[in-house]
């Protein structure tokens, strides 16, 4: 018998899906021995209306710094206390992938929990409206929204900078000789806020520094614009600075004076690489895929996402735990499939498995399908159950065939509540395989923690054949990125799987533990 089960039988058995956190397998982690200052990064302009979801843009496109707009209001929207809408202006609010400053809060939380020991994020939080602290959207109440979602201690602060400089009265003498910057190393699993929106003597820095006698005291730093080198000292309690594309020379007397500059508006290749030579610390651009603008690259071959101001170890590379597999082939579906699969034979009953797919998000096949799959067989027209992230467009889905050569059926439901973020964000994907292996369920999760049932069926044959499927759909090569992959809590890598199989027509396939081959 073959049956669709109702999700409440696959809601039931959800609890058992905590992923714990696990340490790597494949990377091993160098430390740079650089300072913050002593880099530069790739930065996202607008992250959260880009057409690469957030969590792409920083497990893989290797981003460390992003951007949020953040309003009190939006059009046919009521103000939420403590909590801002972000967009850019009202006429392109649908293309937010986070709706809340809380909702992007919880997709930073939930690459924190994936990546514990990431590379330092930091976040440039633009401030479109002034503070209204007697409707709860103070300079306090900011801080508070961000200490939901993001533990204290991940979070590097201006008085962690005033901790390691004790005899320092400005955040400026706190980070420049004889103080310095903290290493990177010391930054590992950590963000940085920094606010944007106003220049350094306009009302939105003060207010939130207190005129700079409270600047020690909040979770974030200023980031004010200036557009000249002398505006760097025109107030003390700022140590980023935030320079329009063409005021982008400036870049070179902020980082003289010991402080981090970010370039925002970059628009191509000649602007980026202008303002990298102005020695520019966050290079900030609409243009996040890079296999389609590879000018953009700051990250080097194993995917740490920095370049050194001077030649670092080019070993370098970020604590994760990550599967790679980079496919031609054509679809999962219909009668007969076609994909990349790394695979078990288990006759174990009752396998959990977990994972977050990651992929390019843009620029690429839609139907490419990153999977979770439990088999009857190794043929292409085996029985099958399937839990998928598609490549771009679409939400997370299982799919099944329950005969042989058979058509193959899907089924997709919405994981993330509605106007929180976008269902084609989201990124984690659970396989559960019962009953004597002849049931699967599927299920897709925000955070990886929290799962929600796509649906579950149940075969006439058992489906021993189990591990992870990756599917190009046409004549075109994509990569998935399976992080923190574990059945039952083990931690799988390539080589946890005996069978590197090419099912139906693969072109070429690969496969590697990492973020690159």
């Amino acid at each position: 018998m073959h049956s669709i089960r109702t999700l409440a039988l696959v809601a039931t058995a959800a609890g058992a899906l905590a992923l714990s956190t696990l340490s790597p397998l494949n990377a091993a982690n160098f430390s740079s021995g650089r300072r913050y200052n002593e880099v530069r990064q790739k930065s996202a302009h607008n992250s959260y209306t880009r057409q690469e979801a957030l969590l792409d843009q920083l497990v893989y496109h290797r981003l460390r710094s992003i951007e949020l707009d953040i309003h009190i209001g939006k059009s046919g929207w009521s103000p939420v206390a403590t909590n801002w809408y972000v967009y850019h202006a009202d006429v392109v609010a649908a293309g937010t992938t986070c709706h809340r400053l809380s909702d992007c809060l919880q997709e930073l939380r939930a690459f924190h929990d994936a990546v514990p020991n990431h590379e330092v994020v930091t976040v440039w939080v633009d401030l479109k409206d002034d503070w209204q602290p007697g409707t709860s959207h103070g300079p306090t109440d900011l801080d508070a929204r961000i200490l939901q979602h993001l533990p204290a201690s991940a979070i590097w602060k201006p008085s962690d900078a005033k901790a390691a400089c004790p005899g320092a009265s400005t955040l400026q003498q706190a980070v420049t000789a004889p103080c310095s910057w903290p290493g990177l190393s010391s930054l590992e699993g950590k963000f940085i806020f920094a606010l944007t929106g106003a220049g350094p003597t306009e009302p939105k820095m003060a207010q939130y520094t207190g005129g700079g006698l409270d600047a020690f005291n909040h979770l974030a730093f200023i980031a004010p614009s200036i557009s000249s080198w002398p505006s760097i000292y025109t107030n003390n309690g700022a140590v980023f600075l935030n320079l329009n594309v063409g005021d982008r020379a400036v870049a070179q007397n902020v980082n003289v004076a010991g402080l981090v500059s970010r370039v925002w508006g970059i628009g191509n290749a000649s602007e980026f690489n202008s303002a990298r030579s102005y020695s520019a610390h966050h290079l900030a651009s609409d243009y996040v895929n890079f296999h389609q603008d590879p000018w953009t690259i700051t990250h080097n071959s194993h995917g740490w996402p920095f370049q050194c101001f001077t030649p670092c170890d080019p070993a370098l590379v970020e604590t994760h735990r990550v599967l790679g597999v980079q496919v031609n082939s054509e679809d999962i579906w219909g009668g007969g499939d076609h994909f990349r699969y790394l695979a078990e034979y288990t006759t174990i009953d009752g396998n959990w498995w977990t994972t977050s797919v990651s992929t390019p998000n843009s620029h690429v096949e839609e139907w490419g399908k990153g999977c979770l799959m439990a088999r009857a067989g190794t043929s292409g027209g085996s029985p099958n159950f399937a839990v998928c992230r598609p490549a771009d467009e679409h939400k997370l889905r299982i799919q099944w065939r329950t005969s042989q050569g058979g058509s193959t059926n899907s089924y997709e439901v919405n994981i993330a509540p509605a106007d929180t973020i976008d269902q084609e964000s989201l990124t984690h994907i659970a396989l559960y395989v019962y009953s004597g292996s002849r049931c699967a369920a599927g299920y897709g999760s925000q955070n990886g923690q929290t799962w929600t049932g796509i649906g579950a069926v149940c075969f006439n044959t058992p489906l021993y054949y189990q591990g992870v499927a990756s599917s190009s759909h046409g004549n075109a090569s994509i990569k998935f990125l399976y992080t923190n992959l574990a059945k039952n809590s083990t931690p799988y890598g390539l080589f946890s799987f005996p069978y590197w199989l090419s099912i139906g027509t693969v072109r070429s396939a690969t496969a590697f533990d990492g973020v690159f081959p």
